[in-house]
């Protein structure tokens, strides 16, 4: 059974040109999915879809700790700093309130933030989609397991 995740991006694979994206997410009277920003989160969720496959829950990476993911590679920082730019593309983006990293906001209050450095030490990335069928979830980008040096 797909998730809504999936059948969102199934949607803007299928019909991103469309201008009904506002209509069939519930962008309406107390919607959380506008068109105006999911269509760019959505597109841009989509477009990464290809490079890093979304696994079974519509989710980025594989399962890490508690609501964690992880993406492993052989330069996380630069990994983790691509996909924050392409997945915050067409957002505001501005420095954290903590001078810790960057968030882009979407118009919905959708968010994606970017930690060079987070708590593990590792760079992250954390998605928070606004709305009734919403969600949040942190990527830590590791280095590949097979690449660390001996």
């Amino acid at each position: 059974m797909k998730s809504d995740f999936q059948i969102l991006i199934q949607y803007f694979d299928q019909d991103l040109t469309n201008h009904r994206i506002g209509v069939v997410l519930g962008a309406g009277y107390g919607g959380g999915l506008g068109s105006s920003s999911l269509g760019s989160l959505g597109a841009n969720i989509s477009s990464l879809a290809k490079k890093y496959p979304l696994s079974s829950s519509g989710k980025f990476g594989t399962k890490g700790t508690g609501n964690s993911r992880v993406i492993e590679s052989s330069n996380p920082a630069a990994t983790a700093k691509e996909f924050f730019s392409k997945l915050g593309s067409g957002g505001r983006v501005s420095k954290l309130s903590n001078g810790k990293g960057e968030v882009a906001k979407f118009p919905d209050g959708s968010r994606v933030n970017f930690r060079p450095k987070s708590g593990s030490g590792s760079p992250a990335v954390d998605i928070s989609i606004s709305g009734p069928k919403g969600t949040h979830y942190k990527i830590h980008f590791e280095k590949t397991k097979s690449s660390k040096e001996d």
